[in-house]
Formats: structure tokens, C-alpha cells, sequence
């Protein structure tokens, strides 16, 4: 049995690495990938563009806008002189924020009175507008809280024996594993579940098309072997390409991107065997079921679309309609992402993780079993 296997083994490697093209695609696009969506993959917003309106033109006024322009998040590209600039800043998209400081803003302030600052914001993008307002509520409460402060001191000087306090609540954070918030951390070790699906499946899917359309499927019809044993033997050689490809999308990940690797290597490895286990058994599975290559690649991009987008690689899984909730669970991208964030960002081990193997392993039993089903030694 194992030596029918290594024979097959050995043509495949062979049958790969003769075509330039097919060696291109082996280990050049997961690379591309990678580095594309490495920096194209973020919710962080910088450098937002920002018009100014200041209205009142005072020392107080100009401290506000200050707040703004010193934290790195806002880029101010216009100033205004009438509210009626505005509209066609936004009809032309020329800025995502304006921050429009009224009459009377100092005066206000100094009697002790609410004073009022229009923030307007570009809710096209939802994510991206959430985030901006999210900065500006911290910067418009931090600068609230400065002035109450210094109220209270000059309270408390000119009658020291007057209790005078703020009645507030100190929040200290701390955030966990991500420290700086950075959402690519979180994104890479997703991408590399993306680029290992792409790859395993399309691979594995064409497989046993490619015999039929070469015309070597007559060989191994006439050959001892079994449905069992081809499988396995084309499943090898695309395990070790997939265990290249992991390490150079995790140098390039941790090296050139810094994302923070706390687990284990070894444990690494063994999830990706799991998952490439269950990648390759729906690849040979969409072989089984194609005449062409034409129709084995369409079929890919039918499976792995989905898979990306059930799997929480982008979206939170918890916030999708409970009969998607079920579906995720015979996707394996969903535990191969929980796997992958939990070594990469958590350093969790088997311990955590198992049950996440466990999905991997049973997706991946039933995948090959149906796949070794459907599979037989004629021409179709």
C-alpha cells in the first residue's frame, strides 16, 4: 500500500513541477497576498481628512481645534469661512469630518454654560464613521474634563475651606493580547487561512479533473490501486507546498508586519495539518463532482466565497442570523481562524484549542469519507 502510494506521490510532484505556470502559482500568489492584504486589510483610520470652521476665533476656540490636530488621527485640509462651504465639501468628498466651532464658544465656557460645536461626519462608510466618532467623543470628553478641572481649582483658590469636587468616575483600561489595538493583528492571521482555503482547494479540486482531461485516468484505472490509496496520494504533495506556503506567509507576517506570535510553532503546524486535512477532502470532493476544469474552478469559488465570509474573518460571527450560526459549523475556516488567532495573538495551546481540532477532524472524516464514496476508477 505505501509503496503505491509514494508512486503516486512521486508523479505528482513530478506533474506539478514541470509546468513554469503551475510552479508560479504554487508559492508567488500566497506571497502577493499577503503583502496586499496585509496593507490593504484594516479598520484603523489615520490622517482623516478635516475642515475647519471657527466661527468664534478666539483663545478658546483655537485650544479646541488643537485637540484635534494634536493627536495624529485628524489632517486638516480646509478651513472654512461659511457654513455654507460645507455641503459641497462632503458632495465631493474632500473631507470626512468638519468640525464647525460656533459664536460664542469662549463666552459660554466662561460662564459656565454648555457650549455647542457642530461635528459633522461621513457615514458612507458605517465602520469607518464609527470609528471617527468614536475618536472624537474621547478627544471632546478629555477636553470637557480639562476645563472642569481647572474650575475647580480656581474654586478652590479663591475659597480654599469651600468641598468642591467632581463627581466622576476614573475608567482604567486595559486591553488584552492586542495592546495597541492594531486591527491588523487581528486580520493576518486570518489572511492566512484565506490563502491556505484558495490554494488547498483549487489545487485538490482540479486534481482528478486534470486526469480526465490529460488523458491518464485510463492508466490508473488499469493500476492496483485503490480510491483510498490515489487520494492519499495526491493529498501529500499539496500538504508539504501547504506547509511552505505557512511559513512564509508567517515570516512575512511576524517579520515584516510585527504581528506578535505567543504560541507555539509546533502547535501551529499541527492545526494546519487538521485543517488542510479538511481543505483537501472538500477540494477532492468538488473533483469528484466536475467534468472540467472550467467547472472544478467555478465550483471552488462557489465554496470558498461563502467559507470566507462564515468563517468571522471579518465580520464577528456572533452578530449573523442563528441559522447562518449553524452553518458556520461545518465551515472550516471557522476553527482554523479560531485556532489561528488564539496561537498568534493569545498563545493559547491544546489545552484551549481542542475543540477546535476536534470540528476540523470530524469535517474532515466525513469530507474524505463522501469524496472516497464518489470516487471511481472508470472515466465518467
Amino acid at each position: 500500500m505505501f509503496e503505491r502510494i509514494i508512486h503516486i506521490v512521486r508523479k505528482e510532484f513530478r506533474q506539478m513541477f514541470r509546468d513554469r505556470m503551475m510552479r508560479f502559482l504554487i508559492f508567488l500568489p500566497p506571497i502577493m497576498e499577503m503583502l496586499v492584504f496585509g496593507y490593504a486589510a484594516s479598520f484603523d483610520v489615520n490622517s482623516i481628512p478635516t475642515a475647519i470652521l471657527d466661527e468664534d476665533k478666539t483663545p478658546a476656540s483655537r485650544a479646541f481645534v488643537e485637540e484635534f490636530s494634536s493627536n495624529g488621527y485628524f489632517n486638516f485640509t480646509q478651513y472654512l469661512s461659511s457654513p455654507d462651504q460645507i455641503d459641497s465639501l462632503f458632495d465631493r468628498v474632500d473631507v470626512t469630518v468638519c468640525v464647525y466651532v460656533k459664536k460664542g464658544f469662549e463666552r459660554s465656557i466662561g460662564s459656565g454654560t454648555a457650549a455647542e460645536v457642530l461635528i459633522v461626519v461621513d457615514g458612507t462608510d458605517s465602520s469607518n464613521a464609527s470609528v471617527v466618532v468614536g475618536y472624537i467623543t474621547r478627544i471632546v470628553n478629555s477636553y470637557s474634563e480639562d476645563i472642569l478641572l481647572e474650575r475647580i481649582t480656581k474654586f478652590r483658590g479663591v475659597n480654599p475651606t469651600v468641598p468642591i469636587s467632581a463627581n466622576r468616575v476614573d475608567l482604567i483600561e486595559r486591553t488584552w493580547y492586542n495592546e495597541e489595538l492594531k486591527s491588523r493583528n487581528f486580520f493576518i492571521p486570518g489572511i492566512i487561512a484565506n490563502i491556505l482555503t484558495v490554494v488547498g482547494i483549487m489545487m485538490s479540486a482540479m486534481s482528478i479533473v486534470k486526469e480526465r482531461e490529460i488523458g491518464t485516468m485510463e492508466q490508473i484505472i488499469v493500476t492496483p490501486i485503490s480510491p483510498l490509496e490515489l487520494i492519499i496520494g495526491k493529498m501529500i504533495p499539496l500538504v508539504v507546498i501547504a506547509y511552505i506556503d505557512v511559513c512564509l506567509v508567517t515570516a512575512i507576517g511576524t517579520l515584516w508586519f510585527g504581528v506578535p506570535f505567543k504560541g507555539s510553532f509546533i502547535f501551529l503546524f499541527v492545526a494546519v495539518a487538521f485543517f488542510f486535512a479538511a481543505n483537501l477532502s472538500f477540494g477532492l470532493l468538488i473533483s469528484t463532482v466536475s467534468a472540467t476544469q472550467q467547472q472544478a474552478m467555478m465550483n471552488t469559488f462557489l465554496y470558498t466565497f461563502p467559507a470566507m465570509l462564515f468563517s468571522g474573518f471579518a465580520f464577528p460571527i456572533e452578530s449573523m442570523p442563528y441559522a447562518i450560526v449553524l452553518i458556520t459549523y461545518a465551515n472550516p475556516m471557522r476553527y482554523f481562524i479560531e485556532l489561528l488567532r488564539g496561537i498568534f495573538i493569545k498563545g493559547m495551546g491544546p489545552t484551549q484549542l481542542w475543540p477546535s481540532l476536534l470540528g476540523l477532524l470530524l469535517i474532515s472524516i466525513i469530507a474524505l469519507a463522501v469524496s472516497v464514496a464518489r470516487f471511481r476508477k472508470r472515466i465518467a
